[in-house]
């Protein structure tokens, strides 16, 4: 689907994100896996993160002002909980990886599929 000009960086990056939550769902072995613990960290901060505050402070205001509230409720608690299991990663824990990338995976679509959607007919109908 054609994003309108507001969405679209956001919807790229959710490209890497997916990506991300693949290279995740591949990685069985414990070299693959250390490669992860060592690499998701700095991505998390310098992209999901950003891409995390962005959707805050403009896109999920703006969905509470209009009524909502469920989407973005669901939307700051997926952010929440990635960005504990981000936490876990980052001090080692091999066993957050799989619910990160399930998760990352899961919400993406979720936005992409129903948030996104309801901001382009709520928000940008006109672009």
């Amino acid at each position: 689907m054609k994003r309108s000009a507001p969405l679209r960086k956001l919807s790229r990056e959710h490209h890497t994100a997916l990506s991300l939550a693949q290279r995740i769902a591949k990685a069985t072995g414990p070299e693959e896996q250390n490669a992860l613990l060592a690499a998701i960290p700095p991505s998390f901060r310098e992209g999901l993160e950003r891409h995390f505050q962005v959707e805050e402070k403009g896109l999920l205001r703006q969905l509470t002002q209009l009524g909502e509230t469920a989407l973005v409720a669901r939307a700051l608690a997926e952010h929440a909980q990635l960005r504990v299991l981000a936490a876990a990663i980052g001090a080692g824990k091999v066993d957050a990886l799989a619910p990160f990338g399930a998760l990352l995976k899961t919400h993406v679509h979720f936005e992409e599929g129903e948030l996104y959607a309801v901001a382009e007919e709520r928000l940008y109908a006109a672009d």
